[in-house]
């Protein structure tokens, strides 16, 4: 008995004077993992070798023919032939406005803008009920003089408390935005002089 708790001790005294004596070492070497599962995943470096593929190059191009989905391929991406800050001096959409921006714009602007801008954009979203402070309201009149370029901008780049979502919102999603915060300005100015002839006499759905 007395063997084996000296034989115990000592284990205990070795195992604690190891511990202590790496306290506050530095390693480059990875940790020791017995069961790799998905902890440490094989991968390539950017254009790194590969001995899978034939040519040696672990970055293989597309497959012969291949079209991206929705792009028309006789036509230049327009990542590639415009710039954001090329489109911050726009004074108006570079897009065709019409009913499919504008409801797209609404979709967007719901998932991405309402929680702090509100629902009409009155600067009145749930935010302001957690302490952050208000937004401005897209009905001042600075803000209906700002040119299309301008909102695009801050949507892309953030101004103030508002982040940039350049890199969460794609470039013609963005000026869908932009073509429904007009809508939602211009609704709050509209008269009944603003509706088309052939609409002023149509009778509400039942």
């Amino acid at each position: 008995m007395v063997r084996i708790a000296a034989f115990s001790l000592i284990s205990v005294v070795v195992i604690v004077v190891a511990m202590l004596g790496w306290r506050g070492k530095t390693s480059t070497d990875p940790p020791f993992q017995p069961f790799m599962d998905m902890f440490a995943q094989p991968r390539y470096e950017p254009q790194g070798a590969s001995r899978f593929f034939v040519d040696g190059r672990s970055q293989q191009p597309p497959p012969v023919n291949t079209v991206a989905w929705g792009r028309n391929p006789q036509q230049a991406d327009a990542e590639f032939v415009a710039r954001d800050e090329d489109l911050f001096a726009l004074q108006q959409l570079p897009l065709p406005l019409d009913r499919a921006l504008i409801l797209r714009g609404q979709q967007k602007y719901d998932l991405f803008c309402t929680v702090c801008h509100g629902g009409t954009g009155a600067g009145n979203g749930i935010t302001t009920q957690y302490g952050m402070n208000a937004p401005p309201s897209y009905h001042t009149d600075r803000l209906r003089a700002l040119t299309d370029g301008g909102i695009f901008q801050v949507i892309s780049k953030g101004k103030g408390q508002m982040g940039p979502y350049g890199d969460r919102i794609a470039r013609q999603d963005r000026w869908a935005i932009v073509a429904y915060v007009r809508a939602l300005q211009r609704s709050h100015v509209a008269s009944a002089e603003d509706v088309p002839d052939h609409l002023k006499n149509m009778q509400p759905a039942e």
